[in-house]
């Protein structure tokens, strides 16, 4: 195993893990703040550019595992984190 490496952590975890976070903190926001269509295209946003940025993290992920480097796995975690808001719009928070 490697040794741990905070900028990674930092840079494949902590960030791709703000557009979730934004989901659900539109979801608790109040109606009368934005109203329900800007509140529902804010939420739309985000998830399209996650989702965006995921194609773009499987990309890398697969570009990297086939030259075999390890490094992968962290682009790989960054990809599941970053389909997060859309199964959370599509599912419990839609």
């Amino acid at each position: 195993m490697g040794q741990f490496d905070m900028n990674k952590c930092i840079q494949h975890i902590l960030l791709p893990a703000i557009a979730p976070i934004l989901i659900v903190a539109l979801c608790f926001t109040p109606v009368s703040l934005f109203g329900c269509v800007n509140r529902g295209l804010m939420a739309v946003a985000v998830g399209l550019v996650s989702v965006g940025a995921a194609f773009v993290a499987v990309g890398m992920a697969i570009r990297l595992r086939l030259k075999k480097d390890p490094s992968s796995i962290w682009w790989i975690i960054s990809g599941l984190i970053l389909t997060l808001p859309l199964v959370l719009i599509l599912g419990p928070l839609g």
